[in-house]
Parts: C-alpha cells; structure tokens; sequence
C-alpha cells in the first residue's frame, strides 16, 4: 500500500517538474538559442545583441566561448563593425592561449575580417601564420588549410598575382578531397574556384575539366537548379564560347537560363550577360529571329541598369535588325550603343 502510494506521488512528481526543468532550460539557454536562430536568418544585429548577453550571462567552457565569440565576429564584420570584430578576435587570441589548434580558429576569423577590408597584404601574411601553425601539428587541419589556401587565392589575385593564386587554389582542392572527400561540395567549391581563374587565363581545357567535375558534384550534393551548379554551368558555358565551341556554349547558355527563370534571388546579372551572349551565338548560327526576341527581352531589364552590357544589347540587335531587312532601327540601335560605349568609357 504505501510503496503504491510512493509510487504515484513519484509519479505526479515526475509531471510536475519535467515542464519546471524544461522551462528553466529554456530560460537558461535562451540567448544562445535566439542567437542560432537570429544567425541563421542573418538578422546580423539582433545576433549580435543575443551573443553578447550569452557570452556575458554565465561562464563557459574555453571552447564554447570561443565558438561564440568567432559567431559575434562573423556577425559584427556582416555590419561593417571592423573595430569590434577586430577587439574580439583579439580576446579570442587571449583565450585560445598556448592552443595552437584555438589560435588557429582565431586567425581564420581574422583573415576574413582582413579580406572584407581589402587589406590583402595582412590576410596573406596572417594565412601563412595559419599554415605554419598546422605544419607543426602532428594532424593538421587539412580542411581549414583548404579554406585558407582559397582565401590566399583571394588575396593574391587582388594583389596582381595570378600565378600564385592559382597555385593557391590548386593546393585548395588538392586539400579539399583529402579532407571532405572527392564528391562533397568545399571540393566541388575549389574545384570551381580553380575552373574560373583557368577559364580567365585561356587555359580553356582545364577550366572545362574543373568546372565539369564540379558541376557533377553540385548537381549530386546541392540539386540541378542550385545556385552553385548554375554558376558553374555559366562558366562553362562561357568557356566553351571562347575556346571557339559555339554549339556546345550555345546550349549550355540554353541551359543556365532555364534553370535561372526556376530560381529566386539568383544573379540576375549573370542571368543578363548570358541572355546577351546566348544572342551573339544565334545571330552567328543564323537564328536571327530567336535572338531578336531574346535581346528585346533583357534589353528591357538592363534599360532600368544601364552600363556597358546594355550598349552590347544594342549592338548585336543592330546586326539582327539588319539581317531583318531593318536599316533605319539599325542604325537607332547603333547609334544608341555608341552614346552608352561614349558614356561608360
């Protein structure tokens, strides 16, 4: 009878506190939850504010406020807070003390902060820090020397040093595969990286090996019609252009605006000048009439732009008006290309 009784007082116990515990968990956890949540939607400034109070509300552990204190970075430098980011790398410098592996967490926010500011010349001396650190650890961290060595990549091409940055990617995406595997999307990344640069110094079957192998990967990792895959069609769309396959660009520019008119927020940009380019190649196949109704189509949404690709537009639907038997509106096109070329120049 009475352990019966024990019994269900323990029960009605066990229902009574399990909402209390909850809640005080709630409580207890709230700033950091709020702050996941407010990172997550970029709501920079309200994540700021709930990292702060979570980073001032109990102590933790070296590690979590480490983690916390490169999340308040991250947010800081998304608001132009350079100086603050700046202040709180350096804490987190302090506390990562004589831990190579937290110090070297800490410099990776930094070179970021530095990229953001341009100030390229300090993110390559603080990327060779970072290598350095890892290459007296007995296991590096392949994956953040991959992230790094792009990053490097960055830095040395705003420097002028085309040969080095592609040196820089290419050890990327070397690091990347051992460290996330062949088929994951930083290698895919890299690999992409290094197909684009390949493809801006006419090393056109490269940048078509690397933009392939990347393009296969997105399409696995991310979906045909991701962000990631479109820019990497589009580059070899490009790259297919100018290493003189016009049918196969043709049709991988086909291809881009497809998958463009089904997403949203994408670069609406990069959605133009393949519209403009997919145009030039049908006036050059001799479809006149597919690239009339293309340029009049992005024409009307570069108008509201305007700037050079605007007065490209204008050029070729000069040539198709001409084809057409049109010399009076093709000179009106001309003429109209020249004052932005004029006004642009």
């Amino acid at each position: 009878m009475i352990v019966t009784r024990l019994f269900k007082l323990g029960i009605r116990f066990a229902a009574w506190i399990t909402p209390q515990v909850k809640e005080w968990h709630r409580k207890r956890n709230l700033n950091l939850t709020e702050a996941e949540r407010h990172l997550a939607a970029r709501n920079w400034a309200d994540a700021e504010q709930h990292l702060v109070l979570a980073l001032a509300e109990r102590r933790h552990t070296s590690g979590k406020q480490l983690d916390l204190l490169l999340q308040l970075v991250n947010a800081q430098c998304h608001q132009s807070k350079w100086d603050q980011a700046e202040q709180n790398i350096q804490v987190a410098m302090g506390l990562a003390g004589n831990d190579q592996s937290m110090r070297s967490r800490a410099l990776t926010s930094l070179v970021d902060v530095q990229l953001e500011q341009q100030k390229y010349g300090d993110a390559e001396q603080t990327v060779r820090e970072i290598e350095a650190i890892e290459a007296a650890q007995s296991s590096p961290d392949r994956a953040r020397l991959a992230q790094c060595s792009r990053k490097l990549a960055t830095a040395l091409l705003n420097t002028g040093r085309t040969g080095e940055a592609y040196g820089a990617l290419q050890k990327a995406a070397t690091l990347s595969e051992q460290a996330f595997g062949p088929n994951h999307q930083q290698t895919a990344q890299s690999l992409a990286e290094l197909g684009m640069l390949s493809r801006q110094n006419g090393n056109h079957e490269e940048a078509q090996r690397c933009l392939r192998r990347a393009l296969d990967i997105h399409r696995v990792a991310s979906g045909h019609d991701s962000h990631e895959s479109t820019q990497a069609l589009y580059h070899l769309a490009a790259s297919l252009e100018e290493s003189g396959d016009l049918e196969g660009a043709a049709g991988e520019y086909e291809r881009v605006l497809k998958l463009k008119e089904r997403q949203v927020g994408g670069n609406r940009q990069e959605a133009a000048d393949a519209q403009v380019r997919l145009a030039a190649l049908y006036v050059k196949s001799g479809r006149i009439g597919a690239a009339r109704e293309l340029l009049t189509q992005v024409i009307g949404a570069l108008e509201r732009k305007g700037g050079p690709q605007l007065g490209q537009a204008f050029a070729i639907l000069a040539v198709v008006e001409d084809h057409m038997g049109n010399p009076k509106e093709a000179a009106q096109y001309r003429e109209r290309a020249s004052e932005i070329q004029a006004a642009t120049t």
